[in-house]
């Protein structure tokens, strides 16, 4: 009874904002409670251009396995330059770490992402990955954003994100990298930077995958991601 009083008493002292985050904590994170015990976000304090997130600072919400229970409808993000999955507070102030220890794989809309050392082992590639390609074997993509000095404005091309608010005066940027990984059937992990060390999985249908792939082509060449995913799905529908 003391703690419970004294508990409303410090909440009662509280300033607005946070007995607001209090009260919608209560009302409104009822089973997902979990999820905001964790860590508030890094803040990165350094002006920049660009964004650190994986594709947008857009939070969207999705359903994440974390702990081995499923929460849903939950506003996720990704923190691509630190590998951080972000939950937005119920009050829409500050975002939190969710645990990758606990992560296994989420969504956000209609994304899907794996933490694969939960999924296949301590030794398969750290951070998250999106599964582009969801077969017998599966092909993942990591977004990894890195924060560098950019004096002469020549890296705004490798940002991999429209910014109409692009400052010319400042010189912190975060640009765009882009990892491949090839999941067999049986679980092993390679990863897969050129056309080539993926077709080398699929040399029975080589030369028609090559046909399919040059007609997709006609009009333009396909990304590495793209030529990944049509690789994949052609091959398997053989």
């Amino acid at each position: 009874m003391f703690t419970l009083i004294l508990s409303l008493t410090m909440l009662a002292s509280a300033p607005a904002d946070a007995q607001d985050d209090a009260t919608l904590y209560m009302e409104s994170a009822a089973g997902s409670a979990l999820l905001y015990r964790g860590h508030k976000a890094y803040s990165h304090p350094t002006p920049f251009n660009g964004t650190y997130f994986w594709s947008s600072p857009v939070f969207e919400n999705g359903d994440v396995l974390y702990n081995g229970r499923i929460y849903h409808d939950i506003p996720l993000n990704i923190d691509a330059a630190r590998q951080d999955l972000l939950i937005r507070t119920l009050s829409g102030g500050a975002f939190k770490v969710l645990s990758a220890e606990y992560v296994e794989r989420f969504n956000i809309g209609t994304e899907f992402f794996l933490n694969l050392k939960k999924v296949y082992g301590e030794d398969a590639p750290a951070g998250y990955w999106e599964l582009i390609f969801d077969g017998k074997a599966k092909i993942v993509k990591q977004v990894v954003r890195t924060m560098q000095q950019d004096l002469d404005g020549h890296l705004r091309t490798e940002m991999g994100y429209y910014d109409s608010s692009y400052r010319s005066d400042v010189h912190s940027i975060f640009t765009y990298r882009a990892f491949f990984c090839y999941i067999s059937p049986d679980g092993q992990i390679y990863p897969i930077r050129r056309r080539s060390q993926l077709m080398k999985f699929y040399k029975d249908r080589k030369k028609e995958i090559n046909r399919h792939i040059s007609k997709l082509e006609a009009s333009g060449m396909l990304s590495l991601e793209q030529y990944f995913r049509e690789v994949a799905s052609f091959a398997e529908s053989r």
